[in-house]
């Protein structure tokens, strides 16, 4: 009975599309271009692919295994949601998709599922995320919660593919069940994101194969650039000298000559972008590195905090948000506050317990009321969430602490000149207060919840940070200079962090799920 229901329906969607004119598509129409990804996507689609779009699909058509780390703006998630069209329409299997959040599986990849579905009337039963033209052509997306390992369990088909978006924030257990699943002949696995931090199963996988995407490759941008003898991409000076202003600022391209290419792919990668990147992050940032030249950041052995250590925190906040907010919920906030000198930017943290959950950073002026601000900014904490300050008060800080002082604010000296607690194992202050928060990094303890558009910064602070070993075997923080030359400028917001996470307020209250009001004197971290 139910067959022959939808034998109804099916017969009904017929003579409606003959009735209006339409061309009825069904599953065995693509099914010649099983061996031809490209044409599928540029006749049938009516797509237009750059070069390396296309040696995604050839590889996906021809190889098990498909990673490719790429640039920001490239149209990797354009790319994908293309090859799941293809591999339902054409190869007839089934599709799994996974990203590290529901947005990036819904609104993105299957969002320009849904918009080429729509927009060509092709067959098949589509929702938010899935499409089904039958039972074997069909395809479905999830998201990948970090230590979900049975996400694939018991998904075995023979032409199956899986596809992992934003693939450097997928979990070692969802990918090694991924793995377990693409076994067969005909089974593909493509894995496609930037590559923004190493040690992970994406760079695992980039090692063994992959497609690198710079930026310099993408049609917008390739006519314009040459690389330079130091190994970095530069502006041609034919093109600098037409498209800059006398800032150096990128002039709009109704501005630029006519023998000038402008966007041959809309909403792709730019030359403005990139060197608003070059000037905000540096030719050397991670940033530049992994969003631009498509290329997983090298960490530092010497790196204070390194920006695997960074990101691993910032994922650990993402999966149990929850949790952590809980588990803070015991503490008092601490705060750090980083007095600039009028050349450089004053910095706060927030932090309780375990869980960064705040950092700025604030102009300054270079004129007389920058000490202000800053005791301003100190302010402005306590009152928002309680707490203690801790002020670095070397140089301009001791007026700003002197004025929270006065105010009868909460506030506390930190003096990195000092001697350490431990001064065998530690050159200062400084390099104790740091190696505490490397430790806590290193051991998993730290998490940080959003922070915004400063956690890029932070975490080139952190990671720009260096440190040695003097002759005697001591911890040492490398001289600021040496910090300031390889991140072109102070790393304030990291310093904040630091006198955030080292607060100690005398008492630490619980109050919560019902507990009696204690107070302890251990350290509130």
């Amino acid at each position: 009975m139910a067959r022959k229901s939808v034998d109804k329906r099916e017969e009904f969607a017929e003579a409606c599309a003959i009735a209006l004119g339409l061309e009825l598509a069904g599953e065995s129409d693509f099914s010649a271009y099983a061996s031809d990804p490209v044409g599928f996507i540029e006749k049938e689609l009516g797509e237009t692919l750059t070069d390396k779009q296309k040696e995604i699909c050839l590889s996906v058509r021809d190889n098990r295994e498909t990673n490719v780390q790429a640039c920001h703006g490239a149209g990797k998630s354009f790319i994908a949601s293309r090859l799941i069209l293809y591999w339902i329409y054409c190869v007839g299997g089934l599709v799994i998709t996974t990203a590290p959040t529901d947005r990036q599986v819904e609104q993105i990849i299957w969002g320009e599922v849904r918009k080429i579905h729509g927009k060509l009337r092709l067959p098949g039963e589509l929702g938010m995320k899935f499409l089904r033209v039958s039972e074997q052509a069909r395809g479905f997306g999830f998201t990948a919660t970090p230590t979900n390992s049975n996400a694939f369990q018991g998904i075995h088909n023979d032409k199956l593919l899986v596809i992992e978006d934003e693939a450097c924030g997928i979990s070692e257990e969802i990918d090694g069940g991924a793995e377990s699943c693409t076994t067969g002949a005909k089974n593909r696995m493509l894995r496609i994101g930037n590559p923004i931090a190493g040690g992970g199963s994406f760079q695992r996988a980039c090692v063994r194969s992959h497609i690198r995407i710079a930026a310099w490759s993408h049609p917008n941008v390739a006519w314009a650039y040459e690389k330079c003898p130091d190994g970095i991409h530069r502006l041609k000076p034919e093109v600098a000298e037409v498209i800059l202003d006398a800032d150096g600022e990128v002039l709009p391209t109704e501005a630029w000559p006519d023998w000038c290419t402008k966007e041959v792919v809309p909403g792709a990668v730019s030359i403005s972008w990139i060197e608003s990147i070059r000037k905000k992050k540096s030719e050397s940032s991670a940033y530049w590195q992994s969003r631009v030249e498509g290329l997983f950041p090298v960490d530092s052995e010497a790196s204070i905090v390194p920006r695997s250590w960074f990101l691993a925190a910032r994922a650990r906040y993402d999966a149990r948000p929850e949790y952590y907010d809980e588990l803070a919920s015991y503490h008092h906030y601490r705060h750090g506050l980083d007095v600039g000198d009028g050349g450089d930017d004053h910095a706060t943290s927030t932090w309780r317990g375990v869980v960064l959950y705040a950092a700025k950073t604030i102009p300054t002026k270079g004129d007389r009321l920058d000490v202000s601000r800053a005791a301003g900014a100190g302010k402005s904490l306590i009152t928002a969430y309680g707490g203690l300050v801790v002020v670095d008060v070397i140089g301009v800080g001791a007026g700003a602490l002197s004025a929270m002082l006065e105010d009868e604010q909460p506030a506390e000296a930190r003096h990195w000149g000092e001697a350490a607690d431990e001064p065998a194992l530690y050159a200062n202050r400084k390099a104790e207060d740091y190696w505490m928060l490397r430790e806590a990094f290193r051991n998993e303890e730290i998490a940080i919840a959003p922070l915004g558009e400063i956690e890029e910064m932070l975490m080139e602070d952190l990671a720009g940070t260096y440190y040695e070993e003097t002759s005697t075997g001591k911890i040492k923080i490398e001289d600021k200079k040496k910090t300031i030359q390889r991140l072109h400028r102070s790393p304030n917001a990291g310093d904040a962090t630091v006198y955030g996470f080292i607060a100690q307020p005398k008492s630490i209250e619980f109050e919560s799920l019902g507990r009696d009001r204690v107070s302890t004197g251990l350290r509130d971290y």
